[in-house]
C-alpha cells in the first residue's frame, strides 16, 4: 500500500482576515471503486460539469480528464469537473473536521479552500499534494483531517479544469453521540411502555 501521511501548515490567504488552522493531510494512490453519483454541490459558478464520465480532451478547453484515466473505471467512474474561472462549493450546516476526495490530475491552478464562518482557515493547491508520476494525469486520494470548517470551495485558475470524485464528509463525532442518545431514549421509552402494559 503506497500511503503516507504528512502535516501541512495552514496557508492564510493574504486577502483574508481569518485565523489559519493547521491540518493533517493524508495521501494514497489506491484505486477506489466508483461509488455512483458524486456528492451534489451547494452552489456552482461558471462552467462546472457534474457527474461527468470519461475524458474530454477537446480543443479549445475546457478539458476534463477523468480521475480514473488509465484504470478500468475510466468510462464508468463519475466525477465533477470545475473549468477555468469556475467554482464549486459545499456548504455544511454543522461544522466538519474531515474531508476526503479523489483529486484527478492535480495542477498548480487547482485550488481547494476551506472556510469557517466565511474566513479562510486552510487551503491546498495541486502543487501542495504529491502529484502522480505524470503531471496533469492520474490521481491522488486526499484526506484532510484535524480541521474545523463549514465550507469547501473548489476553483480552477486560468487553464483547463479541477476534476475530483469520491467526496467523503463523515458526520462529526458530536452528531453520532446525539444520534446514540436519541436512540437510547427511544429504547428506554419502549421498555417503559412494555413494562406498563
Amino acid at each position: 500500500m503506497n500511503m503516507y501521511r504528512m502535516s501541512v501548515a495552514a496557508i492564510a490567504m493574504a486577502f483574508t482576515a481569518g485565523v489559519a488552522q493547521a491540518a493533517t493531510v493524508s495521501l494514497n494512490y489506491d484505486v477506489p471503486t466508483p461509488a455512483g453519483d458524486v456528492r451534489a454541490p451547494s452552489a456552482t459558478t461558471g462552467d462546472v460539469r457534474l457527474n461527468f464520465v470519461g475524458n474530454d480532451l477537446s480543443n479549445p478547453a475546457p478539458n476534463s480528464r477523468s480521475p480514473w484515466d488509465g484504470t478500468a473505471f475510466v468510462n464508468s467512474g463519475q466525477y465533477h469537473s470545475v473549468s477555468a474561472g469556475a467554482s464549486l462549493t459545499y456548504d455544511f450546516d454543522v461544522d466538519q473536521t474531515n474531508f476526503g476526495l479523489m483529486w484527478g490530475s492535480p495542477d498548480s491552478y487547482n485550488d481547494l479552500v476551506f472556510k469557517l464562518d466565511d474566513a479562510v482557515v486552510f487551503s491546498l493547491t495541486g502543487t501542495d499534494v504529491d502529484n502522480p508520476p505524470a503531471p496533469g494525469a492520474g490521481f491522488v486520494n486526499v484526506r484532510i483531517s484535524d480541521l474545523l470548517f463549514d465550507q469547501v470551495i473548489f476553483t480552477s485558475g486560468n487553464s483547463d479544469a479541477f476534476e475530483f470524485a469520491q467526496v467523503q464528509v463523515p458526520l462529526p463525532a458530536a452528531i453520532w453521540l446525539m444520534l446514540g442518545a436519541i436512540g437510547g431514549l427511544g429504547f428506554v421509552s419502549r421498555r417503559r411502555s412494555a413494562a406498563a402494559a
